[in-house]
């Protein structure tokens, strides 16, 4: 991580990045004031950060006052967002209501794009995650023990042209395959509801592909797995996690990999 600014704003979605973001930094004496899009997001987070506050997504107004009070002008979108949240405008604040109306759709690039042009009309800047955190970008290779065989490499062969064509239709970055056969996408239900779907359709012994957007913007919706992706595949019985290499964001490799190891799951970037 590149000591950018002293002092960032993060904005702390769902799952494991942003809390492993909050320990980075602290350790490089980068002061962190996050906002988190909840509750339980806002738990976790707060004891790793320099100050911590509690907004849901659909305050921007609050948000960017908050940020501004804090003389805050580099931020970085961390973590998962619940895209459910678009079919709940009551929780929505004018400003909010406003900018969903001025969209064309509600595809996650689109409505992305749209909040860092939100974001950027404020004069905060939004910081590159891959520039923040490369080195949690596996290179290509096996991380594991185990290979995949002849057989799973056939079905990561056949997965990642299909899960790169998902991805850059705003569907999602995750597929499950079996024996050449999509079994499951990932869409708005997100990565571990898709994996468990697929693993249980499979029943097991299936092969999860992760990938990237051809052309991803770094600033959002970075794919990532973390220790609870390697769960949901363990408990699934999935016997190959591929992945993108240089493309995926991998949280606490080490813990990742030793899950991985335990279940004899195999762990590959291509």
């Amino acid at each position: 991580m590149s000591d950018i600014e002293k002092k960032i704003g993060l904005l702390a979605g769902a799952g494991e990045v942003p809390a492993y973001f909050s320990k980075q930094a602290a350790q490089k004496g980068i002061r962190i004031i996050a906002v988190s899009f909840s509750d339980e997001i806002h738990a976790n987070i707060e004891p790793l950060v320099e100050k911590s506050y509690s907004i849901g997504i659909g305050k921007p107004g609050k948000i960017f006052k908050t940020f501004k009070d804090q003389n805050v002008t580099d931020i970085v979108m961390l973590g998962k967002v619940d895209k459910k949240i678009i079919f709940q405008p009551s929780f929505f604040d004018l400003r909010a209501v406003t900018f969903f109306k001025s969209l064309l759709s509600q595809e996650d690039k689109i409505l992305l794009l749209g909040v860092i042009k939100e974001i950027e009309k404020e004069g905060l800047n939004v910081l590159d995650q891959k520039e923040l955190l490369g080195e949690i970008f596996p290179a290509k290779g096996v991380l594991t023990k185990r290979k995949p065989s002849v057989k799973e490499m056939e079905d990561i062969n056949f997965g990642i042209p299909i899960a790169k064509k998902l991805a850059d239709m705003e569907i999602g970055q995750t597929i499950v395959v079996k024996n050449k056969t999509v079994v499951s996408v990932e869409a708005i239900e997100g990565t571990d509801k898709a994996l468990a779907r697929g693993c249980e359709l499979s029943r097991g012994k299936c092969v999860a592909v992760k990938v990237s957007r051809t052309n991803q913007d770094y600033r959002y919706d970075v794919p990532g797995i973390g220790p609870q992706t390697m769960e949901s595949l363990k408990s699934g019985g999935a016997s190959v996690l591929a992945m993108e290499a240089g493309k995926v964001m991998v949280v606490d490799q080490e813990k990742v990999v030793e899950v991985a190891n335990r279940a004899k799951i195999s762990i590959v970037c291509v």
